[in-house]
């Protein structure tokens, strides 16, 4: 088993990458597209779909890379787990709020324009983990 957590390790950064760059450049854009009227039911079932999607990979992140902390704390594995606790923690501290403030007063183009420019600190984030994480040449 101990051999397959870099392969699920790696495998949820690549899908964390696509899925951000996806967010990103379509779908946090697609936002201000969505009539007012049924923003608030769109953003809803958006959020829970997307949940099922995002919050295994996340986890998956965090427990393979605990686990490969335990065994080999190398510099640049330390460097990769700073980059997914930066993500962890706009995810929760800016992406999230915005979310929530979307939910419950509907379409906002200032708070959609603010999880757009906040997205950024993710997206760069995970592709740097990314990157960190790409065997040496």
């Amino acid at each position: 088993m101990d051999v397959y957590i870099p392969l699920f390790r790696f495998a949820s950064d690549i899908a964390m990458v696509v899925l951000i760059w996806l967010v990103q450049r379509i779908i946090y854009p697609s936002f201000y597209h969505i009539d007012a009227d049924q923003f608030t039911a769109w953003h809803a079932r958006y959020t829970r779909r997307i949940s099922v999607v995002v919050i295994p990979l996340m986890m998956t992140q965090a427990v393979t890379t605990a686990f490969l902390l335990a065994q080999n704390p190398d510099p640049r594995l330390w460097m990769e787990t700073v980059g997914l606790i930066a993500a962890w923690t706009v995810t929760f501290s800016l992406s999230v709020p915005c979310h929530k403030k979307l939910q419950e007063s509907g379409k906002n183009e200032e708070v959609i324009h603010r999880l757009i420019a906040t997205n950024w600190f993710r997206t760069a984030a995970w592709t740097l983990v990314l990157l960190l994480g790409l065997p040496p040449n």
